[in-house]
């Protein structure tokens, strides 16, 4: 299953419980790093929007300024506010203006939310799939990663395809018995 991180992060933004996890589940391999990857693109997003909206607003302002006096810093205000967007993000914390003068705040806000609930329950269920013992963990990790195929884990366990298809069901029903309760029913 190829999946976009925009893809993903709505799906995951509008599923409950069980939806998430099989969404961690089938996108295990690459979860983090399309987090990761939206979590970028969230943050240049608010960021460019913040900054497009300023100039519009100042639609004279050519964007050369020429400080007379030692009361402003645009290029520290910059940093800071890019500093406070990106903390802003990682922490969860919605409070604190980042989303003024952007074109969706609340999009954003659920955005950031949905970010911080998929790096929770993504960890709730790493440790759990790392809690599995002996030929059960070496199936699931192998067959999860997508590093084998089901043929190529039977052929290197020495089982039978529908044994080891059979090993994936009741391993990934286990899982989903006992992560599930972690998780939060929905935004």
């Amino acid at each position: 299953m190829c999946i976009t991180e925009d893809e993903l992060v709505d799906a995951y933004g509008s599923s409950n419980a069980e939806e998430r996890f099989d969404l961690i589940y089938e996108n295990y391999s690459v979860f983090p790093q399309l987090v990761d990857c939206f979590e970028i693109g969230l943050f240049n997003t608010i960021l460019n929007e913040k900054e497009y909206n300023r100039r519009a607003k100042n639609s004279a302002d050519l964007g050369v300024r020429v400080q007379t006096s030692n009361k402003s810093d645009p290029t520290a205000k910059m940093a800071v506010e890019r500093v406070m967007i990106r903390e802003a993000i990682e922490r969860c914390d919605t409070d604190g203006g980042i989303l003024k003068d952007t074109d969706n705040p609340e999009k954003h806000k659920k955005d950031i939310w949905t970010i911080a609930m998929m790096r929770r329950e993504y960890e709730v269920f790493d440790s759990f799939l790392n809690a599995l013992t002996g030929e059960e963990y070496i199936i699931t990790y192998k067959y999860i990663h997508k590093d084998l195929s089901v043929a190529k884990i039977s052929e290197e366990i020495n089982r039978t395809e529908k044994t080891i298809r059979n090993r994936l069901c009741e391993t990934r029903k286990t899982l989903g018995r006992r992560i599930i309760p972690f998780f939060r029913e929905a935004i």
